[in-house]
């Protein structure tokens, strides 16, 4: 008979996955990632709202995520790198995302607004590869 480990429960599930924030060695059951990544998206959605503080907050969030993430990838059998990657396109994105907010909210001429919007394309297409390395992701975890 297979060893089967038992799932977790929402609240069990985000409960362990906070208290290994800083674990990056070892594993991660299916369960365990599953509810804590619905649970970061939820959270995302909400903050995404907030205009300034939000790309912070979001950027915060899903880098106390990373450790869950790379603990998944153990239980594939592959390293972190495209974590890492997705990561830094995740925080580049955000970035660019704030910097076109403020060039938008404080343009006074034309010529600001094209570069809030040069700036706004340049997060587009950051975007892709970020989507794409996310899917893949998705299908390693």
């Amino acid at each position: 008979m297979a060893n089967v480990v038992p799932q977790l429960d929402f609240m069990s599930a985000v409960k362990l996955a906070l208290s290994r924030i800083k674990d990056m060695e070892g594993r991660s059951r299916r369960s365990e990632f599953w509810w804590t990544t619905l649970a970061i998206v939820i959270v995302n959605i909400v903050l995404s709202f907030i205009p300034v503080v939000g790309p912070i907050l979001c950027i915060c969030v899903w880098l106390a995520a990373c450790p869950l993430m790379i603990r998944r990838m153990h239980d594939t059998g592959r390293g972190p790198v495209l974590v890492y990657i997705y990561m830094a396109l995740y925080v580049i994105m955000q970035i660019l995302a704030l910097v076109t907010y403020f060039k938008a909210k404080n343009a006074t001429t034309w010529s600001d607004i094209d570069s809030a919007a040069g700036i706004g394309a340049i997060s587009l297409l950051v975007t892709i590869p970020a989507a794409i390395i996310g899917i893949i992701l998705i299908v390693f975890w």
